[in-house]
C-alpha cells in the first residue's frame, strides 16, 4: 500500500453559520490540520462515514431537540470526540448535551485563540488517534491495517472501516476463538461501560458483517454467542 487514507489529524466542522463556519476552517487550516466543512447538519453522519474525523465540531443553528438528536446519532456511531459551540444556555440544557454524548462545549462568541486551544486538547485525547498505534494484523485471509482504517479481504478487495468497526474488529481479533461479552465489547469499543445501548453494538456488528462476511445473513467470521456476546472464528 503506497498511500495512507489518513495523513494527519482530521477535523470535521458541521456548521450552517455563514460567518463562523468558514472562520473556524481558516483558523484550523493555518495550523496545518486537515479540515472538512459540512454545511448541512442532516448530512453529518454520512460525512463522518466518508471522512472518519478525529474530532467533530458542531456549530449549528437548530432547535434544541434536533441538536440533541444529532449528538445522540453521532455517539451511537462513533467514539470520536464531539465539541459543541453553543449560545448561552441553561445548566439543564448543557447537562442534556453531555448526556447525549458531547465531550465538551464552548459558549459563543468564542475567540479564535480559545477555539484553537480546545481543538488541540481534544485532538490529543482523540479516541481515533489511538488506532494509529495499533499494529497491522492478519486473521484468516484478511489483513487489517489500523493506521489506514483499512481491511484487505482474501480476494484482494480493500474495505474501508469506520473507527467503531475497526475498534470492534481489532478487539475481537485479539480474542479470536473466545467469546467476548457484550458488556466487555461496549467498554472496549466505546471506552466506557453501562451507558451504551446494546442495539448500538448490534448495529456495528451488522455493518461489519456486511463488509467482511461472504454471506452476512449466515456469518462465519463474527459469530453470535446467544445470551453472551460475540466470537471471532479462530484460524
Amino acid at each position: 500500500m503506497t498511500e495512507k487514507l489518513v495523513l494527519g489529524p482530521r477535523v470535521l466542522i458541521v456548521s450552517n453559520q455563514q460567518t463562523t463556519g468558514p472562520l473556524w476552517v481558516f483558523s484550523l487550516q493555518q495550523q496545518n490540520l486537515h479540515v472538512v466543512l459540512e454545511s448541512d447538519p442532516a448530512k453529518t453522519i454520512q460525512r463522518c462515514e466518508m471522512e472518519t474525523p478525529d474530532l467533530i465540531i458542531l456549530d449549528i443553528n437548530l432547535p434544541e431537540a434536533q441538536t440533541i438528536d444529532l449528538i445522540k446519532s453521532l455517539r451511537a456511531e462513533m467514539v470520536t470526540p464531539i465539541l459543541l459551540l453553543t449560545p448561552p444556555r441553561s445548566e439543564e440544557n448543557i447537562i442534556e448535551a453531555y448526556n447525549a454524548g458531547v465531550d465538551d462545549y464552548m459558549i459563543k462568541p468564542v475567540s479564535p485563540s480559545l477555539f484553537n486551544a480546545k481543538v488541540r486538547v481534544w485532538l490529543r485525547r482523540s479516541w481515533s488517534a489511538t488506532t494509529s498505534t495499533l499494529e497491522p494484523v492478519k486473521i484468516g485471509g484478511m489483513h487489517v491495517f489500523p493506521n489506514e482504517r483499512m481491511l484487505i479481504r482474501d480476494n484482494g478487495q480493500p474495505v474501508h472501516l469506520t473507527n467503531l468497526e475497526l475498534r470492534l474488529l481489532y478487539y475481537l481479533i485479539s480474542r479470536a476463538g473466545h467469546t467476548v461479552t457484550t458488556e466487555e465489547l461496549n467498554q472496549r469499543v466505546w471506552g466506557y461501560s453501562g451507558e451504551v445501548d446494546n442495539t448500538m453494538l448490534k448495529n456495528v456488528v451488522y455493518r461489519l458483517r456486511r463488509k467482511i462476511e461472504t454471506d452476512p445473513a449466515n456469518p462465519l467470521i463474527i459469530q453470535t454467542v446467544a445470551g453472551m456476546g460475540y466470537k471471532l472464528a479462530a484460524e
